[in-house]
C-alpha cells in the first residue's frame, strides 16, 4: 500500500543531513551519476528535483534543476534554481566543470591510482580531490589523459 502524500515531506526530510556550508546533503540512495534518488509519486526521481518541487513548485518539461552550490547531493531548495540544459552547460563551462582537461595534476593521478590499488572507494577518493566520482572512474579505466603539469 502506498504511503499517503502528506508523509512525503517527513520521508524526504528524514534523509537529509545539514552541512556547515548550508547544503542539505542527501543521505539515502546515491545513483552512479552522483545524484540522490528519492521514490515519489510511484517512481524513482532525482532528489534535488523533488526538493525543488516540494518546496518551490513544479518544474516544467524541458527545464532542469541546477545546483548553485555545485554539490550533486545537495537538496537545499535555496541552493537550487531552474534553467534550460543550455543554461546548465554554460554554468558548467563558467565554473570549469565540463570538458576533457582536469584540475588534477599528474602527481594527483599517481596518488589516485595508488588509492584505487589499495581499494579505496571511488567516491571517497573523489571527495578527497574535489572531483566527481566519474572522474575517478575515468582515471581507473584509462579514459582521462589531460592533466595539469
Amino acid at each position: 500500500m502506498a504511503r499517503p502524500r502528506s508523509d512525503v515531506y517527513k520521508r524526504f526530510k528524514d534523509k537529509i543531513k545539514v552541512a556547515e556550508n548550508g547544503c542539505h546533503e542527501w543521505q539515502s540512495t546515491i545513483k552512479r551519476d552522483g545524484y540522490g534518488q528519492f521514490h515519489h509519486d510511484g517512481k524513482a526521481q532525482k532528489a534535488h528535483k523533488v526538493a525543488y518541487e516540494l518546496y518551490k513548485g513544479e518544474v516544467q518539461k524541458g527545464i532542469v534543476v541546477m545546483h548553485t552550490c555545485d554539490n550533486k547531493i545537495c537538496v537545499n531548495p535555496d541552493h537550487l534554481r531552474l534553467g534550460t540544459t543550455k543554461d546548465n552547460v554554460a554554468d558548467m563551462d563558467a565554473k570549469k566543470r565540463r570538458g576533457t582537461v582536469s584540475n588534477l595534476t599528474y602527481a594527483d593521478v599517481a596518488e589516485i591510482k595508488q588509492m584505487l590499488a589499495n581499494r579505496y572507494s571511488q567516491q571517497l577518493i573523489a571527495n578527497k580531490f574535489g572531483v566527481y566520482q566519474t572522474t575517478i572512474s575515468r582515471i581507473k579505466l584509462g579514459k582521462t589523459k589531460l592533466f595539469k603539469e
